[in-house]
């Protein structure tokens, strides 16, 4: 008898087990709903990105007081107006929903988030971590956290700038759009006639026509050119910039047949401005050898004997 008893209790707990309700979820209709959002907040679809929140909800930026949905709004709108680009690393973000003990439903987010100023082509990476309610398929509280300090240190550097500041930091941003592109009218249009340019200490170009015919040299052979500002800083009448150059040699050039070799070198310039805000002289400083052998180019000892 004792054997049955027994036998029945253990039937009763492994069914209990069994039927135990399912609280973890990778995938389901809230979590959609909130990377849904994310896309609107990507795209700048503002009445998207508000059409998933309850008119009542409330949202916590790195704070225990919480702001109205349009609060929030009128914050990113002016935010995100300070970027030329930004959102989510979306291929390494993580996403899961959880109906806790007061059987509340909950959707954590984590991700990393960049960005781009649209004043200094600065960029900007930080993580950010989402903790959403649900009510209804609608969000009814969000906590956001992530460190604001890098970021506000920036915008108001940037609020800060001097006439002077920005026109010389405009000519950059231009003078940058003009080596992605090519575009010798848009180069001239924010250079001195006189520009010159020097490479590792050596004076190469003595004119603005010069630096251009370099910059049509270097796309007569690279295809996908870009140009990354890692770090720039304004001092004075001069910008010191941190860039990676990358590129794909894929065009034949005069002794030179393609190596299909993808190029990636870094480097650090110094850019003079004149007082009407026009570019007057390029530092160069990078490792040209380690270029050269990327295209494809072979070193040969000297001959000791």
């Amino acid at each position: 008898m004792k054997t049955l008893i027994y036998y029945s209790l253990a039937i009763v707990l492994l069914t209990s087990c069994g039927q135990q309700e399912q609280r973890y979820f990778a995938d389901s209709a809230e979590t959609a709903t909130l990377k849904a959002g994310i896309d609107a907040y990507e795209s700048g679809d503002w009445e998207k990105w508000q059409s998933h929140f309850a008119d009542t909800a409330k949202i916590y930026v790195n704070s225990k007081d919480g702001m109205s949905v349009a609060d929030r709004l009128a914050n990113l709108k002016s935010t995100t107006s300070a970027f030329s680009s930004y959102g989510f690393d979306r291929e390494d973000e993580y996403v899961e929903m959880v109906i806790d003990k007061e059987k509340e439903t909950w959707v954590y987010y984590w991700a990393q988030h960049n960005g781009t100023f649209a004043e200094n082509n600065k960029q900007l990476s930080f993580p950010v971590h989402l903790a959403v309610q649900f009510i209804d398929g609608k969000i009814v509280e969000e906590h956001i956290y992530f460190d604001a300090t890098e970021m506000s240190n920036e915008m108001s550097a940037i609020a800060n700038m001097s006439g002077m500041d920005k026109a010389i930091q405009n000519s950059m941003n231009n003078l940058h759009q003009a080596w992605l592109d090519n575009d010798a009218e848009l180069f001239r249009s924010y250079s001195n006639e006189n520009l010159t340019r020097s490479t590792n200490g050596v004076q190469e170009v003595n004119n603005c026509q010069e630096y251009i015919d370099m910059v049509q040299s270097n796309h007569d052979m690279l295809s996908n050119i870009n140009i990354v500002m890692n770090d720039m800083s304004l001092v004075g009448n001069k910008v010191h910039i941190k860039w990676t150059f990358s590129g794909k040699h894929t065009k034949d050039t005069e002794g030179l047949p393609a190596s299909n070799n993808d190029i990636s070198i870094d480097g650090y310039a110094i850019w003079s401005f004149d007082s009407e805000g026009k570019a007057t002289h390029e530092e160069a400083y990078f490792d040209q050898n380690g270029m050269n052998i990327q295209l494809g180019y072979t070193l040969t000892p000297p001959n000791m004997k």
